[in-house]
């Protein structure tokens, strides 16, 4: 079992605006001509999902069955790989990958940032494109360190509380989910980590796995980056041949 089996089921109640960044990664892909699509860490298929009935040829890689098990419910004609983003092993190559909603940073160190990139290397077409959701830590974390936020469904019957805060060489959200229903009262408690990175370092693994930085974004709405300002980073990447 992972930590995202057990927010699996709460994941949609955090981000119920994901929708509003899904046109920016159409028109991306569009205006780049690329039809086959993979995403690393797919969840619960809040970008896939949309992106797969707008007829792009996408897939998704998740570690976690509970979020497979989600999306199967949510589009069961969207295919899920299960897998490991550091060590997949898939039998194809597409035009475009995404790691979005930080995913990339969801590791221990910059060694498995590495691996990971060089997956996304191997299974890429010529010229194919990987495109990186990443926070600005900078900015997120003089904003927010030692805050909390609160999520709930309409009844109320779910509600998370998430607090955040840098630990060390992580920033750490603290997941508290609860739950109402027949059976009572319920909570439950879930660490979800971010790895500090260093975009200097991540520039140079991207150099050093053969990827060119071609666009930069604030944010998946297509605002400027600024460092001083942007919560986001968006990298958009081409494969070198």
């Amino acid at each position: 079992m992972t930590i995202y089996d057990a927010i699996g089921d709460a994941y949609d109640l955090v981000y119920p605006d994901t929708i509003e960044r899904v046109p920016f990664i159409k028109n991306l892909l569009n205006r780049l001509g690329k039809d086959s699509v993979l995403e690393l860490g797919i969840g619960t298929g809040l970008f896939a999902i949309p992106l797969h009935e707008a007829g792009f040829n996408i897939e998704g890689l998740e570690i976690s069955q509970v979020m497979i098990d989600v999306v199967g419910q949510k589009a069961p004609g969207l295919k899920v790989h299960k897998g490991d983003m550091r060590d997949y092993t898939i039998s194809r190559r597409y035009d475009a990958i995404l790691a979005l909603s930080s995913v990339l940073v969801f590791v221990a160190n910059e060694q498995e940032i590495k691996r990971c990139l060089q997956r996304c290397y191997e299974h890429l077409e010529s010229k194919g494109i990987l495109l990186l959701e990443l926070p600005n830590h900078s900015v997120e974390i003089s904003h927010s360190n030692n805050s909390q936020e609160i999520h709930h469904n309409e009844d109320q019957s779910t509600i998370v509380v998430i607090q955040s805060a840098v630990e060390g060489q992580d920033w750490n959200e603290t997941w508290h989910i609860f739950r109402h229903n027949e059976e009572g009262l319920s909570h439950k408690e879930v660490v979800c980590q971010e790895f500090l990175y260093s975009p200097v370092v991540l520039a140079a693994q991207l150099q050093e796995t053969g990827f060119d930085v071609i666009e930069t974004y604030g944010d998946l709405l297509g605002n400027p980056f600024d460092e001083s300002t942007a919560w986001r980073r968006v990298i958009i990447c081409e494969k070198r041949d």
